[in-house]
């Protein structure tokens, strides 16, 4: 049963950010800014710092597939992208001290990292024409923002389940 509840709750990550789309407020002012949640990116990364980095691989490459079908037109984007992000992430905590704050701090970097691949590729394919300035300040900044937010009320919550998670799954 408690092998069923890490996918379950990435599942409802997944979830709440299209839910957090449509019951965000559509006024004036957020009608210019977009703001993308990454929760299930930012599950992914502490996944693969907490439990293993096999196990952060593979729900990358899986929910990044499930990334592509549901919400873009091009498959591969994503399911590369959370892939590549969890092995480079795996690699960086071996360079970094293993505390929270330096992990929030990353994941931060790796959110960057995957709006600048995703903007490029939508740029190389024509589906967007918004110059890169434009792109810092109504999708960039705003992603961020909601980001911190999530890794402010959930990072420290997630740390434990996948600490706990991640001793109980070794110990088998």
């Amino acid at each position: 049963m408690k092998k069923l509840f890490l996918p379950f709750l990435a599942i409802v990550i997944f979830m709440s950010e299209s839910i957090l789309v449509d019951l965000w407020p559509k006024n004036e002012w957020y009608q210019d800014y977009l703001f993308a949640p990454r929760f299930l990116f930012v599950f992914i990364l502490l996944i693969t710092v907490y439990v293993t980095r096999t196990y952060g691989m593979i729900y990358g490459f899986i929910f990044g597939l499930l990334y592509d079908v549901v919400y873009t037109e091009i498959l591969g984007v994503y399911a590369f992208a959370f892939t590549l992000m969890a092995y480079v992430m795996e690699k960086a905590m071996k360079i970094f001290h293993n505390h929270l704050a330096v992990t929030c701090f990353l994941s931060m970097l790796a959110i960057m990292m995957l709006e600048f691949y995703v903007y490029g590729i939508q740029l190389l394919i024509g589906k967007t024409d918004m110059p890169i300035d434009q792109f810092n300040s109504h999708r960039l900044l705003p992603t961020l923002l909601i980001n911190v937010i999530f890794l402010f009320l959930f990072s420290y919550p997630l740390k434990q389940w996948l600490l706990k998670f991640g001793r109980d799954e070794r110990e088998e």
